[in-house]
């Protein structure tokens, strides 16, 4: 079967067109900013083409730089939209550097053959190889299929570049223009359709994998402080203690509550209160270690488990959150909060979820009897509390 590369470039421009149109269409630029250096790379790669569209009618040397420039800022585009989900950015002034001088160079060398299309073709395969590198980084939070179907799509197509530069370069008479049907030439072109499916496939799928976290941390996260949920705290509390249980560590669980936050409410209004369990929120997951489980229990409660902790960790841990509110409040003083905690610790008699928030709730309960804005550990002996200021708190 005879492949035309004329036709198959044609083609690559009515793909590279339908593509970035349906992408921009579905991902549109109201996503995540991912996704919008996505739909930025599709646009991009389209005017890419509509530039070598209009070299030969119009302006060859102005086109065809502009066509070789915007290929590369396509790849920076989908470069770009990988280290956004990755939390990477390799070779970045590499990167930089390419997008410069190889336009640069192709455009200052444009009447020397042999060199414009080896440095064009060198240039756009290490861009294209950059965007290799990044996907290929570490990043465990990220899924590897997709990235692994970007470079399938991405790598074979910036070795073949590579291999039709070296032959324009050096080989000048077996591809004396971009047409010429030598068979590295021909896999080229088609190369670059299987790397237009996959790249499309590979961020489609990445960009559902974002929307699918997004929806499951906003299915696990309290709405108003940003912590989790009281569903998805107690799962992972029963993970945290099912290991605390098989490795015989200790774990510390504090319940905090709001002193007078009715008061609050009443007084300043409600967007006052909602601003203070905000800050709080934002309090608690600053302060807690890496590993602990803190979550808005419900209205004005919150719950935090505390890793390798028994009782004297869990005391350092509420002074540790006290201090931090008077600082988070220390300029506005009339909307100032304290609360009250109470503490339990992971052991032999409380060897469940439920019993540890049970008597926390307990020592919690003491804590507003003898006046707020204290710390009581569930093992502290009740006497000294008087029935009417149980009864009361």
């Amino acid at each position: 079967m005879y492949l035309d590369v004329g036709s198959l470039l044609t083609l690559m421009l009515v793909s590279v067109l339908a593509t970035a149109a349906a992408v921009a269409a579905v991902m549109g630029f109201a996503a995540g900013t991912a996704a919008r250096w996505v739909v930025a790379a599709g646009l991009v790669h389209a005017a890419a083409w509509g530039s070598f569209l209009l070299a030969a009618p119009i302006h060859d040397r102005g086109f065809s730089t502009l066509w070789i420039g915007l290929l590369g800022v396509s790849f920076a585009c989908m470069w770009r939209a990988v280290c956004c989900w990755t939390g990477r950015q390799p070779c970045k002034r590499v990167l930089a550097a390419t997008l410069v001088l190889t336009p640069l160079g192709y455009g200052l060398g444009f009447e020397n053959y042999p060199f414009r299309v080896g440095w064009s073709n060198a240039g756009l395969c290490i861009a294209m190889a950059l965007v290799c590198v990044a996907a290929l980084q570490r990043a465990p939070h990220v899924g590897r299929r997709w990235r692994g179907v970007l470079v399938a799509g991405l790598g074979p197509l910036a070795a073949i570049t590579l291999a039709r530069g070296i032959l324009g370069a050096f080989f000048t008479a077996s591809y004396p223009e971009l047409r010429t049907p030598h068979p590295v030439n021909v896999a080229g072109a088609l190369l670059g359709h299987v790397a237009l499916a996959l790249t499309t496939l590979a961020f489609c799928l990445g960009w559902r994998e974002e929307t699918e976290n997004a929806l499951r941390a906003r299915a696990d996260t309290d709405p108003l402080t940003g912590l989790l949920n009281r569903r998805a705290w107690l799962e992972r509390a029963e993970q945290m203690l099912s290991a605390a249980r098989r490795y015989g560590e200790s774990v510390a669980l504090l319940l905090l509550d709001v002193d007078h936050f009715k008061r609050l409410n009443d007084t300043l209004g409600h967007q006052a209160g909602d601003e203070a369990l905000t800050a709080i929120g934002r309090t608690l997951a600053r302060e807690i270690r890496a590993g602990d489980l803190a979550c808005r229990w419900g209205g004005e409660e919150f719950c935090v488990l505390v890793r390798h902790a028994a009782a004297a960790e869990g005391r350092l841990a509420d002074a540790r959150l006290r201090r931090s509110m008077a600082r988070e409040f220390a300029g506005t003083p009339d909307r100032a909060v304290t609360f009250s905690s109470g503490l339990a610790v992971f052991g032999p008699e409380l060897g469940t979820i439920a019993e540890l928030i049970r008597s926390a709730d307990a020592a919690l309960y003491r804590a507003k009897a003898l006046g707020r804005g204290r710390l009581i550990a569930a093992d502290t002996p009740a006497a000294g509390i008087a029935e009417p200021e149980l009864a009361a708190a």
